[in-house]
């Protein structure tokens, strides 16, 4: 998982009980420790006055900060936080309020809540949007499940700005949906897009040893069905070793990829074996040059999610209130449900194929997709993988909503495209707090 640089900045005012807000500062700071992918920058000691925070501002400036925590140790002006609010003005701000300690002398010692207040306040009506406030200690269990959430969208965010996109043909035929204005693209998340014609795919040579080795990968984790030979192996496995190399040589973080009609028609084969390998070993792969749904799955990898699934909503089960996520075949074998047979099926394009087969486990999902509809906006579901009888070709498996008619109807009708992102665990929360610190509209199904 991504490691974070998060600054700590206990703010004091020496009318209340600094001796007091030292300690907490003190100690909280010790037990944030415990986690392991956030590296702390903190001042030696407690800031009442902005130019006793110079020197640790300039530090933070050089060590390229991720996020800032301004803990309200106790009461304290305003000033301070615009001070750093200004100097940082593209970097996350948490206002950290802490519970009030025991009252003495009939006086509030610390007025820690209204000090966090006050400088959220002064942030957000200043404009700045990417701030957020938290309340609590380190030993409460909600509250690390809340930092823990911010520091998620702080990685994801992090993430983009070093990502790239290969996309590889651009979109298949009539799939606008697919679609996305680069500028756009950027100017939310800094992901830059490279296109690649398919002809770098086809024209490519993988090393002969990396092609011997995933055919035999294949082979220890697939039957072949009636129609799948060596000759159609061999070029999946050329594939899967092709699209590894051109990710890594352009330095892409993921793959979009216009998978239909023309792989099938000049190579041979249809590439979703092939995506189906990477992404189980770690490389994103979008079918038909989905690059939303590339975003997407990066974001919940950012996370440290490593379960997902691109897939289309095929059927809606009333009575059951599930759908039926199903693909052609192209989600990872990391995903089988441990019962059902895997196969390389060569039913897809006229015959040609390859795609892979199984049915994918049960277990609580979370359903999304990142889009641009009116602005950009976030789909969000939760769900359940139910377990599920092999009936079909490809990789599917049903699960279980709150409303099944109700998510579809909305999915469909707020403009979103028709691929969603399952990703296995709880993501919900996570993800949603993304969508407000960006400012997007939300369209959650709970």
């Amino acid at each position: 998982m991504e490691q974070l640089k998060v600054a700590l900045i206990p703010l004091v005012r020496s009318t209340y009980d600094v001796e007091e807000g030292r300690r907490v500062f003190q100690k909280q700071l010790s037990l944030l420790k415990r986690f392991r992918d956030v590296r702390w920058y903190a001042p030696s000691q407690v800031v009442e006055y902005i130019e006793s925070m110079t020197n640790f501002l300039n530090t933070l400036k050089k060590e390229s900060i991720d996020a800032i925590v301004l803990l309200s140790a106790t009461f304290h002006l305003g000033d301070l936080a615009l001070s750093v609010s200004s100097e940082f003005e593209n970097v996350p701000i948490m206002c950290w309020a802490v519970p009030e300690p025991d009252y003495r002398g009939g006086r509030v010692r610390l007025n820690s809540l209204v000090g966090a207040h006050l400088d959220f306040s002064n942030l957000y009506r200043s404009g700045r949007r990417n701030v957020r406030f938290i309340y609590g200690t380190v030993e409460d269990e909600k509250f690390i499940e809340k930092l823990s959430r911010w520091f998620n969208a702080i990685r994801a965010i992090k993430i983009w700005k070093d990502a790239k996109i290969g996309l590889i043909g651009g979109h298949a035929r009539s799939f606008m949906n697919m679609d996305v204005y680069e500028p756009e693209l950027f100017r939310e998340f800094k992901i830059i897009v490279e296109v690649l014609p398919l002809e770098t795919v086809f024209n490519h040579s993988p090393a002969e040893e990396e092609v011997r080795k995933i055919e035999d990968e294949y082979r220890k984790i697939y039957r072949y069905d009636e129609n799948m030979d060596d000759v159609r192996l061999e070029k999946v496995a050329k594939l899967a070793a092709t699209f590894r190399s051109i990710a890594q040589t352009t330095r892409s973080s993921a793959l979009a990829i216009r998978c239909w009609p023309e792989f099938a028609m000049h190579y041979g084969v249809s590439p979703c074996a092939a995506m189906s390998y990477n992404m189980a070993s770690g490389l994103i792969t979008a079918c038909e040059g989905d690059i939303m749904g590339a975003v997407t799955m990066l974001t919940l990898k950012a996370f440290g999610c490593e379960e997902m699934y691109l897939s289309d909503i095929s059927q809606i089960f009333e009575e059951e209130n599930a759908l039926l996520f199903w693909h052609c075949g192209v989600a990872p074998h990391t995903l089988w449900d441990g019962r059902s047979e895997k196969t390389l099926d060569t039913y897809f394009a006229a015959g040609k194929g390859v795609t892979v087969g199984f049915v994918l486990k049960p277990g609580p999902v979370t359903i999304a997709r990142i889009d641009h509809t009116e602005g950009w906006s976030l789909f969000l579901a939760k769900g359940e993988a139910l377990e599920t009888e092999k009936l079909l070709k490809g990789t599917y498996v049903k699960v279980k909503v709150r409303n099944a008619t109700r998510l579809v109807e909305s999915l469909v009708q707020k403009g979103f495209a028709h691929h969603v992102v399952m990703a296995y665990g709880d993501w919900y929360e996570d993800l949603l707090e993304l969508a407000t610190m960006r400012g997007w509209k939300v369209h959650a199904e709970t």
